[in-house]
């Protein structure tokens, strides 16, 4: 009798988790399940239980969110990530919410950065519908494409922008990891061409770029690198890379260098690449990931090369922060890459643009970098006469970094940045895509990247350098098709057998640079042009 009810209780329990899951999937938000797909054509799952519906008009863009369970309030917006520099649209409850002062309505908010949002001195937003039943609350809402005040964003034509979305029970206050994401989209895509046919089906192999199992120092700073040799018995394109973070607590960031030839520490014996004299043997950057950023996918035309008679030996390099000094720490991050051998149209390459010559002075409120151009007479040897097209920019300083900006000018006219950072977070940093309308290099167009920082808290000058507590100011840009003769264009503030009041700008390949030691040298690659003369009082504004 006690095993009859055993069973008994036992199929009622499966009974049970049966009907909710059943319940749970009838629930589940998904694309169009309340917004049409005639109002709203373009959707995406953000999450099992978000749905994020657009669509666009000559003039705005309307919004349509769908969350699982029912909720006072929920936004939409764009940012630079996360909460920095965040345009919200946020729609709610005022009677629940504490926003408004009854009934479903929507405000436009705004966030510089990882703080509760604020509500805009000019309001743009329009609440379309708000509706709670069958398990879900799903809210619609109308902004312009164009920004309207300094505190909204413009909605870029077919470049991908970062939306972020949020939602909370009761007082509009902090909503929790729980309750919160964010998706990289191209809110107006441009026609695209036809795909190649050869690339319509192409199998994906699998490989990773991962530190082996490597126990992370108790330093507060580490740079480790490991030597990795990729497969080269033919030419291989990257369709699509992502991160793997094997421990979240201790690394900051990580970096796959190209090496021009193999290098001399062994393969796979994990290193310190801090305290290296020359720096790392591998020295052209290849691929990134730092927090914030996800999955990378090369565009239809190009993709990053490796294999045979391209890139073969790579250097992984790992930051380690380690603030706390934790012992028994162990990671084995890298990169998870797909790849095949039918290749694209074009390799893409990778341009290092920006500046080291940093001085932070302590204390200062606000300090910016001299702008730091790479010349017209560089960009003639990188692009073809039909020009390159710029694909992303990977903007990266330090903890002291707070704004940075790459300016496109061409004939002496400024076209629209390259991209900028505003709101730059250390902790928060991803890669962007090149607006459409400056995505072409010509033949003389000139480049010109600013930083800028603070110094308050800090005792001493901060100066450029590799540790987390130095400073950078880098602009990693990928372009096609690829210029394998350069992948460094800056100017340098002094150099040996320079004419007084003349600047130079280097137009080569990093490795070249680093074997710069002598007047000679510096010589040699002045009559290649690999170093090229700026003329006097040259200024930048």
């Amino acid at each position: 009798m006690h095993a009859r009810r055993g069973r008994t209780l036992a199929g009622a329990a499966l009974a049970g988790i049966v009907v909710a899951l059943l319940l749970a999937d009838a629930r589940a938000s998904t694309c169009h399940a309340h917004f049409s797909l005639s109002d709203y054509p373009s959707c995406i799952q953000a999450t099992p239980n978000v749905t994020l519906h657009w669509a666009v008009s000559s003039d705005s863009i309307t919004w349509g969110v769908d969350v699982d369970g029912e909720w006072s309030w929920v936004g939409v917006g764009l940012s630079e990530g996360g909460m920095l520099g965040a345009d919200l649209a946020v729609a709610s409850q005022a009677d629940e919410s504490g926003l408004g002062s009854s009934g479903w309505g929507a405000l436009d908010m705004w966030s510089a950065g990882f703080e509760l949002p604020t509500v805009d001195s000019q309001q743009n937003v329009v609440l379309v519908s708000a509706e709670r039943s069958s398990g879900s609350t799903r809210v619609a809402m109308r902004r312009p494409i164009i920004a309207c005040d300094p505190q909204d964003r413009t909605v870029q034509n077919d470049t991908r922008q970062t939306v972020v979305y949020a939602f909370g029970a009761g007082r509009f206050v902090y909503h929790g990891p729980e309750h919160r994401g964010s998706q990289e989209l191209v809110l107006l895509p441009a026609p695209r061409p036809a795909l190649d046919p050869a690339l319509a089906d192409v199998t994906l192999q699998v490989l990773e770029m991962r530190m082996p199992p490597y126990a992370v120092p108790t330093a507060y700073t580490a740079y480790t690198c490991v030597n990795l040799e990729l497969p080269n018995d033919k030419k291989y394109h990257i369709y699509k890379y992502e991160p793997i973070i094997d421990n979240v607590r201790v690394v900051h960031h990580f970096v796959a260098w190209a090496c021009t030839s193999k290098p001399t520490k062994a393969l796979g014996a994990p290193y310190d690449c801090l305290r290296t004299d020359k720096g790392m043997e591998c020295a052209q950057f290849y691929m990134s990931w730092a927090p914030g950023s996800g999955a990378i996918t090369s565009p239809p035309e190009a993709a990053q090369a490796f294999g045979w008679g391209s890139k073969v030996f790579f250097g992984l390099q790992v930051h380690y922060s380690n603030p706390e000094g934790l012992e028994g720490q162990t990671d084995s991050s890298g990169f998870r890459v797909y790849y095949s051998d039918v290749l694209k149209q074009y390799d893409m390459g990778l341009m290092t643009i920006g500046t080291d010559n940093i001085a932070v002075p302590a204390g200062a409120e606000s300090w910016s970098t001299k702008p730091n151009k790479c010349p017209g007479s560089c960009t003639q040897q990188l692009a073809p006469a039909a020009g390159l097209t710029l694909v992303d920019s990977f903007y990266h300083m330090h903890q002291l970094g707070k704004r940075m900006i790459t300016r496109h000018i061409r004939n002496g006219v400024e076209l629209e940045p390259l991209g900028r950072r505003d709101y730059f977070d250390f902790n928060y940093q991803s890669t962007s895509n090149i607006p459409a309308s400056t995505r072409q290099l010509l033949p003389g167009d000139e480049l010109i990247t600013t930083c800028t920082y603070t110094g308050i808290n800090r005792t001493e000058t901060t100066k450029f350098g590799l540790s987390s507590y130095d400073e950078m100011c880098f602009n990693y840009m990928t372009y096609y098709p690829e210029n394998l003769a350069i992948n460094f264009c800056m100017t340098l503030d002094t150099l040996p057998l320079m004419p007084d009041g003349f600047g130079v700008a280097t137009c080569a390949k990093q490795k070249e640079l680093r074997q710069m030691d002598s007047v000679i040298d510096v010589a040699t690659l002045l009559r290649a042009r690999k170093l090229v003369l700026l003329p006097p009082n040259t200024t930048f504004r």
